[in-house]
């Protein structure tokens, strides 16, 4: 004969840990949520502190370009990239429309072969990605990018030098006369350094 008061009481403890099992389950998720959803709001409001710190330093209205790098010096690990972050101010008066600002990242290091142990120049200008590109800014904004510099593993320790040149091509600026010049360095170190 069955006990059926026992397959009664087992089938209310088996139900009581399904219970308490889902309970924690879904406890667990909106904990994870919430923890989750508060390092997202974080990092969106640290970002944009850092872009309104920028801008603060950009407040100097005789400035037309920023560059936001300590003395001018990118330190870069071999194997790793790294962002130069600039900005653009269209100074013109008396225009509604916006200007076509372009701008070009060079080289600027005539002795690469010697200063970077053979790299040639060639090499040292694959470096850089997205080093060209386009902005419009209209009279009295400021518009930026970033340029993408990418050291490989086997890159000699070194510093070199770059430029980037920006220029309207509707005044009848070029590369080789610039509305705007800005120099860097990129100062490349062994992975173990940092």
């Amino acid at each position: 004969m069955i006990n059926k008061k026992g397959a009664v009481e087992l089938s209310i403890s088996t139900i009581v840990i399904v219970v308490l099992a889902m309970s924690m389950l879904i406890l667990g998720l909106v904990l994870i949520k919430n923890i989750f959803s508060g390092s997202t709001e974080n990092v969106d409001q640290m970002n944009g502190k850092v872009k309104e710190q920028i801008r603060l330093l950009f407040q100097d209205e005789s400035e037309r370009v920023f560059l936001y790098l300590t003395d001018g010096m990118a330190v870069i690990k071999q194997g790793s990239t790294f962002g130069v972050a600039f900005m653009v101010r269209n100074t013109e008066r008396g225009t509604a429309s916006s200007q076509t600002f372009k701008y070009e990242t060079v080289l600027d290091d005539d002795k690469i072969r010697e200063n970077c142990k053979g790299v040639t120049k060639e090499i040292a200008e694959k470096w850089v990605k997205f080093g060209s590109g386009t902005l419009s800014i209209m009279p009295g904004e400021k518009d930026g990018d970033r340029i993408r510099i990418e050291i490989p593993e086997e890159a000699p320790l070194c510093v070199t030098k770059y430029r980037i040149l920006i220029y309207r091509p509707d005044k009848g600026e070029t590369i080789n006369n610039p509305y705007e010049d800005i120099r860097f360095n990129i100062d490349i170190r062994s992975k173990g350094l940092f």
